[in-house]
């Protein structure tokens, strides 16, 4: 194999092991159950055990719906390295689910759950019996060369999201199908008429709600077709498609299973749906409206509104799709159109806006490059200086205490979350004040105008959110409503008499009060969205909420006027039992040290066939990585047809240290040209044994920016397989043997910095700046028979343009110095675009880049053992298309064009500006999607090089989406 080969051999090597984070602290241990394998690290224990349990209980549920039993146990890889709740799942090419410890927030879509760990381990054991329920022609394919071959994963992202998402429902009380949140998203698409499409779903929408829409559309239209046409088609739809050797005939499979056409059954479902939601409006506005004065008009997130202290202002969290998120302000009386901005900080949450106008703020923590948990930090409005308040602790929802001396907060572990109170210092110990059990979760503290109490959202066992009060003094907890609507987002009133709070009890999220005198509850609001996050302005006069509609959410504030209340309707509940899953339920083995040689043989082969320089050739190959990803490898042969011989190579990355190691060896035989004879270029055979080794630290990573610095070492010997190069006749010209029979080795060392930053209504990146630099030596002290240095850098910059959303201004500049006593020396050449084949191009998922070239003159026309280049593009959307054709894998996205001007030159003596050619240019961009989710870009553009040896030249190429 070539050197190339090998280095994309390492890249797969990182790829096999990145997914799991490595630190070397960490004591990882593993319990087995009948079915599962969980590996975990303490002190996640508790938690494991509880993961093995509800997962056997997931099995016995879920093998009848799939009618199939994977023949290996699954394994489950818990960790504990984020405050988000979320998990993975992966069949190829062994059943493997990754699940994170922390349990969802209180208006997290994941909100709804009996039990969060069980639901959550239902979904992703969904996707293990979905995807991984294989037949046919893909089957036998798999029993030679391992699982490589999954069919049901070709498909598009609601399928498999959505029959996971009807999953959660079906086998418990609660889920995403039941969810209140998930029926506002598509009550209000469908009252508007702007329901997702087809083939927007198939693809997945950038519009709202983005990547939810695969849960939501995906998990309802699937409960509407299984539930009335049987839920036994599942298996049978799962068996069908997984057994198909034809990818994207999901309308075939489906009309197989139920007699129906996707199309046919998804407007049969949107009728339904209209027709439910138009009784629901008739109910909502037979009541009586009751809604605020909108404030934003933004969609996406305008969130967390609060009153500052003085009640001037109403400071909010937005983060609009187009620019970085950021607090900003509103005066009272006025909307959006007086909005400044407050402060701009990423990855923010809940905050409280101090009497000065200071904040706390609930931040994103980077720990060791590897954890990413919560914190809060104290910012002063007038130094922009951030204070760190609770290093490690994973704090959330700050609220300060009507003194100003302490912060009530939520404390995040495993599991679960607990409300604590600590003093207003930096690295202040927390006194816990509320604490539920192990899996019990608190949110949204809110301060009683004295002090003396602090009401919370808290979800306990068996599906209850409501709303408790703490008294702070005896202990003693209040309970104001048990019962399963999620009641969330507390906040007293200034005088202390109500305490105003968002329900989903009538069906739609609403603001109520519950008066603490008499126990009465009103209803504020009736909306046909949604109403959160209440705040009460400190005369007690206005309540602002964060409201839904189509686009996302935005604010709003309405009077407070005790006689338009409403009589709450009783609450109702439909919902079945909870399942009860105890502890004891299944049998599960004393934890014991985790094994990573357990899981690290190969699964999977590939065979390829190809070329290497002889002619025909056949490539075999295989990787590896054990589950928690301390360790990756790859190992692949080249074997040539024409003369039988063989390349042999393989890679091997270490993650379980803070810098990963990767090591890589290879030998190759191959055909070289460079031994000239009589003038002509004459081909000989060179055998190649290369090792190398590499070290890659993660020096920064915030909020902010990432930056790493790799070095690595690299050691070639390069061997003449002839027995001599042959001797010249003194009529011809003397022959100039090549370069071989030598030894290349030296050491490099690359450093990597980028803040640049993207949006979902931008044009790829919008700001910021990214800094690629590296060096190579090569040195007898290095055993090498050369010399040589190597420079190059690239840098990138974006500039947005005040004209929209989408027009910026991109720049790249790029060079490298080679400096060496080599004879076999590459040099840089500049010059035209490269060919591309465009159908192999789409085959092989392979990409062009859309800039990095001079473009306007002759291919390789410009070389020099030095070369910079400038590229500066003027970018914008034309139209933003959003087509495709239902359920076909074919999907445009948007239709851009770019102005462009390259400026370049490479060369081997003295740097001179005046030599550099100069083009200019434009290009027409098509975004596109193939195979549901396989993005890029048609590019067709020409420029003319307006220099000495400039050209007209038009280009076509398949490149890389922005």
């Amino acid at each position: 194999m070539s050197r190339l080969s090998w280095r994309l051999a390492i890249a797969s090597c990182l790829v096999a092991v990145s997914a799991y984070a490595g630190d070397p602290t960490l004591v990882w241990k593993t319990v087995e159950s009948d079915h599962f394998v969980v590996h975990y690290y303490e002190p996640l224990d508790r938690l494991a055990r509880r993961t093995a349990v509800v997962a056997e209980r997931a099995h016995r549920a879920l093998v009848p719906v799939f009618g199939y039993e994977p023949e290996d146990k699954t394994h489950i890889v818990l960790v504990d390295d984020t405050d988000g709740a979320n998990g993975f799942a992966n069949v190829l090419p062994r059943n493997v689910i990754r699940l994170f410890a922390a349990a969802p927030t209180a208006l997290s879509v994941l909100n709804d759950h009996d039990d969060w760990l069980y639901d959550l381990v239902v979904h992703e054991y969904t996707h293990i019996l979905h995807l991984g329920r294989i037949g046919g022609l893909p089957a036998l394919y798999n029993k030679v060369f391992g699982r490589v071959w999954a069919p049901n994963q070709i498909q598009p992202q609601w399928i498999v999201e959505g029959i996971a998402t009807m999953q959660e429902s079906a086998q418990t009380a609660s889920g995403r199908i039941r969810s209140r949140l998930f029926d506002m998203f598509l009550r209000v698409a469908v009252l508007e008429g702007r329901e997702v499409k087809l083939d927007a779903l198939s693809t997945g929408p950038r519009a709202w709600p983005h990547g939810t829409a695969a849960y939501l559309y995906g998990g309802r239209f699937l409960d509407y077709v299984f539930r009335r046409y049987g839920t036994d088609k599942i298996a049978r739809w799962a068996a069908d498609y997984g057994s198909t050797a034809i990818p994207f005939a999901i309308n075939r499979s489906m009309k197989r299973a139920v007699g129906k056409t996707i199309e046919e059954l998804y407007e049969e479902w949107l009728a339904d749906l209209r027709a439910r939601y138009r009784a629901q409006l008739a109910d909502i506005d037979r009541r009586g409206r009751r809604e605020g004065r909108r404030l934003t008009f933004d969609g996406e997130t305008d969130a967390n509104p609060q009153y500052t202290p003085d009640g001037k202002w109403i400071v909010w969290w937005q983060a609009d799709g187009r620019s970085r998120g950021r607090f900003r302000a509103i005066p009272r009386g006025f909307n959006i159109g007086r909005a400044v901005d407050y402060l701009i900080a990423d990855r923010s949450g809940g905050f409280d806006v101090l009497p000065d106008g200071d904040m706390i703020v609930e931040r994103t923590r980077f720990t060791r490059t590897e954890y990413r948990t919560q914190d809060l930090y104290w910012w002063d409005r007038q130094t922009g200086r951030w204070t760190e308040l609770t290093a490690g602790m994973r704090a959330r929802d700050p609220q300060v205490s009507p003194d100003g001396r302490q912060i009530a907060a939520v404390v995040v572990g495993p599991g679960a979350s607990r409300l604590a109170v600590l003093p207003l210092r930096p690295e202040a110990r927390p006194r816990i004040v509320w604490d539920g059990g192990p899996y019990a979760q608190a949110s949204a503290p809110s301060w009683s105008p004295d002090g003396t109490r602090i009401a919370l959202s808290a979800w306990r066992p068996g599906g209850y959110r409501d709303i408790l009060i703490v008294d702070l003094a005896s202990g003693d907890v209040r309970e104001l409503m048990r019962d399963r609507a999620i009641d969330v987002d507390p906040v007293f009133d200034p005088g202390g008499r109500y305490l105003y709070y968002s329900s989903d009890r009538s069906g739609v999220y609403n603001i109520y009060a519950y008066d603490l005198d008499t126990g009465k509850t009103w209803q504020v609001t009736n909306v046909v969205g949604g109403a959160f996050g209440p705040d009460v302005s400190p005369d007690g006069r206005h309540i602002v909420y964060q409201g839904y509609d189509v686009d996302g959410f935005d604010l709003f504030e309405i009077r407070v006027a005790p006689a338009r209340w409403l009589e709450p309707e009783p609450y109702v509940d439909d919902r079945p039992p909870p399942p009860d899953i105890p502890d004891d339920s299944a049998a599960v083995t004393p934890p014991r040290p985790y094994r990573p040689l357990e899981t690290l043989a190969p699964r999977s082969y590939r065979l390829q066939a190809g070329t290497d320089s002889f002619g025909s050739a056949v490539t075999v190959s295989t990787s590896g990585a054990d589950v928690a990803g301390w360790h990756g490898y790859t190992l692949a042969a080249t074997i040539g047809v024409e003369r039988g011989d063989v390349s042999v190579g393989g890679a091997y990355a270490y993650r379980r240290l803070w810098p990963t190691l990767r090591v890589a060896a290879n030998r190759s035989v191959a055909r070289r040209s460079g031994y000239f004879i009589d003038g002509r270029n004459t081909s000989y055979i060179e055998t190649n044994l290369g090792v190398s080794a590499r070290v890659d630290l993660p020096v920064l990573l915030r909020p902010e920016g990432s930056a790493s610095l790799s070095v690595d070492y690299d050691a070639d010997w390069f061997h003449n397989d002839e027995d001599e190069f042959d001797g010249y006749d003194p009529n011809e010209a003397i022959p100039q043997p090549p370069e071989t029979d030598i030894a290349v080795s030296g050491i490099g060392m690359s450093f990597r910095y980028s803040d640049v930053r993207g949006y979902t209504w931008t044009l790829g990146p919008r700001e910021g700046t990214s800094l690629i630099a590296s060096v190579r030596l090569d040195h007898p002290a290095f055993g090498s028979s050369v010399h040589a240095l190597n420079l190059s850098y690239r840098w990138e910059g974006y500039l947005p343009l005040p004209w929209g959303d989408t027009p910026v201004l991109a720049l790249r500049l790029a060079g490298g110095i080679t400096t060496t006593d080599r004879r076999r020396t590459g040099v840089f050449v500049l010059g035209g675009v490269p060919d591309q084949d465009i159908p192999r191009a789409i085959r092989d998922q392979l990409r062009a880049s859309g800039t990095g070239y001079l473009r306007g003159y002759p291919p390789r026309s410009v070389f020099g053992r030095q070369f910079h280049l400038l590229n500066a593009e003027y970018r914008q959307v034309v139209a933003e298309v959003e087509r495709g054709l239902s359920t076909l894998p074919v999907y445009v996205r948007r239709l851009h064009v770019a102005g462009l001007v390259d400026v370049g030159d490479a060369f081997n003596d003295s740097f001179d500006l005046a030599d550099f050619k100069v083009a200019v240019g434009a290009a027409l961009r098509l975004d596109v999607v193939l195979g549901y989710f396989d993005s890029g870009t048609i590019d067709v553009g020409y420029a003319r090089g307006l220099t000495d040896g400039g050209v007209g030249e038009y280009w076509l190429l398949f490149t890389s989406a922005l």
